[in-house]
C-alpha cells in the first residue's frame, strides 16, 4: 500500500512539474471523451424518443365499407383489453383528415361523409415497436379487417437509420480513440524524455522497469480520469441546461428526465474510458522509451 501511495505521490508531482504537457494531454482526452459522450447521449436519447413515439402511436384497423363499427371495436378489445379502444365513422375521419390538412382542407369539399373508410383505433401506452407488430397480426381477425396499420414502416425506417448510425458512430469513435492515444503520447514522450537522466540513474542503482513505469503510467491514468471528469461536468451542464427547452420546443421530450440522456453507466464508462485512453498512451511512450539501448 505504501508503494502504491509513493507511486501517486510521483505522478501526481509530475503533473504538477510539467503543467504544459498535462494541460495539452488532458484538454485532447477531455475533447475526444467530450465528442464521445455527446455522439452517445445523441443515439440514445434518440433510441428513448422512438420508442416513445412508437408507443403513441395507435395501431389503426381500417374496415370494409358496412361494417358494423361497434362489433369490429367490440372484437378489438377483446384481442387487446388492456387498450382505449375507439371507433371512427367515416364522417370522423374525414372530419380529422380536414383539419389535419389545415389550411390545404377545402380540398376536401365536396366528399360525402362516406368518403373514407371505418376503422378502430387501438392505443396502449408505452407500446413497444416488437409489441406493437404482434398485436397488429392479432387485430387482423377483427370482423370486416381490410387493413391494419401499426406504424411500423415508419418505425422500422428510423430504426434501421439509427442502428447503421450505431454502426458507423462505433468505427469513427475508434478511429478517434486511437487518433487521441497516440497524440497523447507523442505528448507524454516530451515529459519521458525530459526526466531521461532521472530515470537513467535509477536504472543504474537498480530500480525495475515497474518502479520506473508506474508512476509514468499512473500519470496517463491522472489524465485521463481528469479529461474524462471535466467532459462529465460539461456534459451534465450542458444535459441540465438544454433539456428544459428541448422538452418545450418537441413533445415527444416531454417525458425525458436527465438520467435518460445521460445514464450512470454512460458517465461512468467516459470516466474509465479516459482512464483507460491515458493508461494506454503513457504505455505506449514508456514502451518506446525503455526499450532505448543501454535503457
Amino acid at each position: 500500500m505504501h508503494r502504491v501511495l509513493h507511486a501517486f505521490r510521483r505522478a501526481w508531482d509530475a503533473l504538477l512539474r510539467a503543467p504544459y504537457v498535462t494541460v495539452v494531454a488532458v484538454g485532447t482526452i477531455y475533447v475526444a471523451l467530450l465528442l464521445t459522450g455527446a455522439f452517445a447521449a445523441t443515439l440514445g436519447t434518440a433510441g428513448r424518443l422512438i420508442s416513445g413515439w412508437a408507443g403513441d402511436v395507435p395501431i389503426s384497423v381500417y374496415l370494409d365499407p358496412g361494417t358494423d363499427l361497434e362489433a369490429a371495436r367490440a372484437a378489438a378489445l377483446a384481442i387487446a383489453p388492456d387498450a382505449e379502444v375507439v371507433g371512427v365513422p367515416p364522417a370522423e375521419a374525414l372530419r380529422r383528415l380536414r383539419v389535419s390538412l389545415g389550411a390545404e382542407g377545402r380540398v376536401l369539399d365536396g366528399l360525402g361523409d362516406d368518403a373514407l373508410p371505418p376503422s378502430v383505433e387501438v392505443r396502449i401506452r408505452d407500446l413497444s415497436p416488437e409489441r406493437a407488430r404482434v398485436l397488429a397480426t392479432l387485430l387482423r381477425a377483427v370482423p370486416g379487417a381490410a387493413e391494419v396499420d401499426d406504424g411500423a414502416v415508419w418505425v422500422s425506417r428510423i430504426e434501421a437509420l439509427v442502428h447503421r448510425a450505431r454502426k458507423v458512430g462505433l468505427l469513427l469513435l475508434g478511429l478517434l480513440a486511437a487518433a487521441t492515444a497516440i497524440l497523447v503520447s507523442n505528448t507524454l514522450k516530451l515529459a519521458v524524455y525530459a526526466r531521461r537522466d532521472e530515470i537513467e540513474i535509477m536504472k543504474l542503482v537498480g530500480a525495475t522497469d515497474l518502479y520506473v513505469s508506474a508512476p509514468i503510467l499512473l500519470e496517463g491514468i491522472l489524465q485521463g480520469l481528469l479529461g474524462g471528469g471535466l467532459a462529465v461536468a460539461t456534459l451534465v451542464g450542458a444535459n441540465l441546461a438544454l433539456l428544459p427547452r428541448a422538452r418545450e420546443a418537441l413533445p415527444l421530450a416531454a417525458r425525458l428526465a436527465p438520467a435518460d440522456v445521460l445514464p450512470g453507466r454512460l458517465l461512468a464508462a467516459i470516466l474509465v474510458g479516459g482512464a483507460l485512453l491515458g493508461l494506454l498512451a503513457s504505455a505506449i511512450s514508456l514502451r518506446r522509451f525503455l526499450r532505448r539501448p543501454g535503457g
